[in-house]
C-alpha cells in the first residue's frame, strides 16, 4: 500500500490514522492517514518518539482516547491531556487528568486504563465554547473540562459507563449496557441529568458467552438515537470459527495457537426515549455508521461514494485486550453489512498484526455529527 506525503484536507471524506510503519518492535512510529477514497496513506510527518519536529517531540510514549470533530484527544504517560488537529496541528493543552489508582494498580495500567473514551461537545476551531467529556479510570465514571478551566469536573450519580456522544445540544451516556442518560449543559458547572431511559431488549440473535464479550455504542442518525450492539469472539481462527481458550492447544502441540480476538456480528436497535424501549433496526439504507474509539458518527453513502450504505465500519476498541500480547492488538478493523451479515477489510493487515497506535477514525468538520 502505497503512502504519500501529499496533503489532505477536510473534504477528503472519512480518514482512518493508522501506523505506516508495520514493524510493531520499533520503539517509533510515524503516522498517517488511510484515506477511503484512494485506498492511500499519507503520511503526517508525526512521530511518537524523539524528532525533530517540534510536536512530534511532545508525543513520546502517548496514547490516543477520542476522535472528534477532526481532533484526537492524546494522553501521554504523565497524565498529560492534549487536543491536536490532526490536519491544521494546532494544539491545544488540557489540564492533567489525575485519578488514584488502587494500591494494586501497576502506572503503565493505569495510563491504559485512565481515559476510556473522550469525545468534544463542538469543533474548538470554530467555537471557543467547547466541552471536553471523558469516561475514566478503572470504574469507568464521567468528567468533563470546559474551555478556560483548569481542572476536571466529575459528575455522574454512578459508574460503570461504556459510551457518550453530543446530540442536539446535549451529552447522551451509555452505562451498564443498557441504561442511556441524558446530560444538559446549559449550566456547565453542574449538568442536569434530564432524560433517563432503561432500555430492555431481546437479542435479535444470541452468541456463547464463554466465547464471545459484547460492546454497546450510542449513535445518533437523522436525528434519531441508535443503540448498538457488537460482539467480539474471543478467540477467532482463520475460518472466522469462534473457539474456546482451551481449543488453542492440542495434545500434540507445543505452542498454543494464536487466534486474536475479533468483531463477527452486530445488532442495531432504534431508541424510544417517550416509550423508554428499543426497537430493531434492519436496514440503515444509505446510512453509514463510524464506530471505534472515536466519537460515534453517520454519514449518507451518497455524500462520499467511496463507502457502502447500509454498513458499519468500526475499528479496535477492546482496551481489556489490546495490550495483553506483543503480536496482536489494535487490528480488529473492518466494515459490516448490514445487508448480508458480512464482514469485509477495509485495510490492509495480516490476520495476526499488531497496531500501535490504535487506528482511529478521524472525521472531516463537515459531517453532521448531530
Amino acid at each position: 500500500m502505497a503512502n504519500n506525503k501529499k496533503p489532505v484536507s477536510s473534504s477528503s471524506g472519512p480518514l482512518l490514522i493508522v501506523p505506516l510503519d508495520k514493524i510493531t518492535s520499533q520503539p517509533n512510529c510515524r503516522l498517517g492517514l488511510f484515506s477511503l477514497k484512494d485506498k492511500t496513506a499519507y503520511d503526517l510527518n508525526l512521530v511518537f518518539e524523539e524528532s525533530e519536529d517540534v510536536i512530534a517531540s511532545e508525543y513520546e510514549d502517548n496514547r490516543i482516547v477520542g476522535s472528534s470533530h477532526g481532533w484526537v484527544m492524546i494522553l501521554s504517560k504523565n497524565s498529560e491531556f492534549t487536543l491536536m488537529n490532526v490536519l491544521s496541528r494546532s494544539i491545544i493543552q488540557l489540564p492533567q487528568a489525575k485519578v488514584k489508582p488502587s494500591s494494586h494498580t501497576s502506572s503503565e495500567q493505569l495510563r491504559r486504563t485512565l481515559i476510556d473514551k473522550a469525545i468534544l461537545s463542538v469543533d474548538p476551531s470554530h467555537n471557543d465554547n467547547y466541552k471536553v467529556i471523558i469516561i475514566y479510570g478503572l470504574n469507568k465514571k464521567l468528567a468533563f473540562h470546559c474551555c478556560g478551566d483548569k481542572t476536571w469536573t466529575t459528575f455522574g450519580e454512578t459508574q460503570y459507563y461504556h459510551d457518550l456522544v453530543w446530540f442536539s445540544n446535549m451529552l447522551y451516556t451509555l452505562r451498564g449496557g443498557i441504561t442511556i442518560e441524558g446530560w444538559d449543559f446549559a449550566d456547565s458547572c453542574t449538568p442536569t441529568r434530564k432524560v433517563c431511559v432503561q432500555c430492555s431488549y431481546t437479542p435479535i440473535l444470541s452468541f456463547p458467552s464463554d466465547r464471545c464479550t459484547t460492546q454497546w455504542y450510542l449513535v445518533p442518525l437523522l436525528g434519531e438515537m441508535l443503540f448498538i450492539v457488537r460482539f467480539v469472539g474471543e478467540f477467532v481462527n482463520h475460518e472466522g470459527e469462534l473457539l474456546c481458550e482451551g481449543d488453542l492447544l492440542g495434545e500434540e502441540d507445543i505452542h498454543p495457537l494464536t487466534c486474536p480476538y475479533r468483531t463477527f456480528y452486530f445488532q442495531v436497535y432504534k431508541v424510544d426515549v417517550i416509550e423508554k424501549k428499543v426497537e430493531e433496526v434492519r436496514s440503515l439504507k444509505d446510512q453509514v455508521i463510524f464506530l471505534g474509539g472515536n466519537h460515534s458518527i453517520s454519514v449518507s453513502a451518497r455524500d462520499y461514494q467511496e463507502l457502502k450504505g447500509n454498513s458499519i465500519y468500526f475499528t479496535d476498541d477492546y482496551w481489556d485486550r489490546m495490550f495483553e500480547d506483543y503480536l496482536y492488538g489494535g487490528h480488529d478493523i473492518g466494515v459490516f453489512s448490514l445487508e448480508d451479515k458480512s464482514i469485509s477489510p477495509i485495510y490492509e493487515c495480516d490476520f495476526v498484526q499488531r497496531f500501535y497506535p490504535t487506528p482511529f477514525w478521524i472525521m472531516p468538520n463537515n459531517c453532521n455529527w448531530s
